[in-house]
């Protein structure tokens, strides 16, 4: 079989669902993982993100690299992806790393070689103009029956941000040393890493947090919250207690999903666009301290900082004071909608209410991985959605219309 050599625009057939894809950049001067980065982005039939990329510094079981320290060659399993995640469409996006230092030289993107399918197929992309930081190169997608790429070449001179508002999720566009540096201090901060060993409970120990409703069905709730547990249950004031089920979890946003049998009598509002939320007034209500009392509390505070400890952009940063038991609590918008949630907060003598949350886009791109759509519910299912506000809601307002969402997570080891 003949070499394949793609142009801008032009597809072809990819021979076989686990396929490799070998890059090098047209700047012999650069290298990848060193001054550029590249992802992966999974998306759906409306071309919003499935799940959360891969990246040359976080991998994917459906995404792995040859090197790690100088990679050259991805190898893909688009069958796990594909069918088990209900991917439409694959997207390969090359980009600068995003240095906010003043003092170190700009640097560009200008182009890719890539050779997939075992070498098959070739393409070479070259950017046709200056200052380029970003640019979607390859797609890759299903027709009757066959897996195809398509040769692409839409470019950014402003990085990532628009493109991840399009698609609904956060991306990270951060070089390697900034991953290095979060994952060595997060355990300072009590936040949940991929390194932490799993959490050692006694037989018949237990434990308390914070979930909301999402849906009639489905609740949120932390990771770390329902880590290790043999059963589960929620309680809310006025309404029987019942187990649920963990529909999804991921330990490295620090979130989970549960699900219940019966409906719940109403659920929340997901934020749905990007904005400039900075300074932004917040409310939550959890049960922290569910040892003292089962009441559902509520604190203000508000946005600190749009993004965690070390710019981790999965998170931000609020003031509203949590306690043990808050996590899992929904950060409310003046409009009633959950724009993040707690996770961890900063414990330190001289650092009073650094708390940090998980923001909606990733909670949302947790809810699609698990097949779990937003977009259909309305007040006609057996639970009220809590509406959107037009107008600004008094603490007070948001109170009474929220409360009936939350629910005290008891688990037991």
């Amino acid at each position: 079989m003949g070499k394949t050599m793609l142009v801008l625009g032009a597809n072809t057939v990819i021979s076989q669902a686990s396929c490799t894809v070998g890059f090098s950049p047209t700047n012999t001067e650069q290298q990848f993982n060193q001054q550029l980065g590249m992802l992966w982005l999974p998306l759906d039939d409306k071309r919003h993100a499935v799940c959360s990329p891969a990246y040359l510094h976080e991998t994917k079981d459906w995404a792995s690299l040859d090197d790690a320290n100088n990679p050259s060659e991805w190898r893909l399993d688009l069958d796990n992806l594909f069918d088990k995640q209900g991917v439409h469409f694959l997207q390969l996006i090359v980009y600068a790393y995003h240095t906010p230092t003043l003092n170190l030289p700009a640097v560009e993107f200008e182009g890719i070689h890539l050779s997939i399918d075992n070498e098959q197929i070739h393409y070479d992309f070259t950017t046709q103009e200056r200052h380029v930081k970003a640019a979607i190169v390859l797609e890759i997608y299903r027709r009757s029956g066959q897996y195809k790429c398509r040769a692409l070449g839409e470019t950014s001179t402003q990085g990532l941000d628009s493109l991840s508002q399009r698609v609904q999720v956060a991306i990270d566009t951060r070089p390697p040393q900034t991953h290095e540096q979060i994952q060595s201090q997060n355990q300072q901060i009590g936040s949940e890493s991929r390194q932490r060993p799993p959490r050692q409970v006694q037989a018949g120990e237990t434990w308390t947090g914070t979930a909301f409703a999402i849906d009639p069905y489905h609740l949120l709730t932390c990771y770390h919250v329902i880590e290790s547990a043999q059963r589960i249950g929620i309680r809310q004031q006025g309404q029987p207690d019942r187990e649920v089920q963990v529909v999804l979890s991921d330990i490295g946003s620090d979130s989970a999903i549960i699900k219940v049998s019966e409906p719940l009598p109403c659920y929340l509002p997901l934020a749905s666009g990007c904005s400039d939320w900075l300074g932004e007034t917040i409310t939550t209500l959890g049960f922290p301290l569910s040892g003292l009392s089962s009441q559902l509390q509520v604190t203000q505070g508000c946005i600190a900082a749009l993004t965690g400890f070390g710019d981790d952009i999965r998170y931000m940063q609020f003031t509203a004071p949590i306690q043990p038991g808050s996590s899992g609590s929904p950060l409310l918008l003046p409009t009633g909608e959950v724009v993040a949630m707690a996770t961890s907060s900063f414990a330190h003598e001289h650092a009073q209410n650094v708390n940090y949350a998980v923001k909606f886009q990733l909670l949302s791109a947790l809810l699609t991985s698990a097949g779990i759509s937003l977009s259909y519910l309305d007040n006609t299912q057996s639970a009220t959605k809590v509406p959107v506000s037009p107008t600004p809601l008094t603490t007070p307002q948001l109170s009474r219309q929220s409360r009936g969402a939350l629910w005290l997570v008891g688990c037991q080891g």
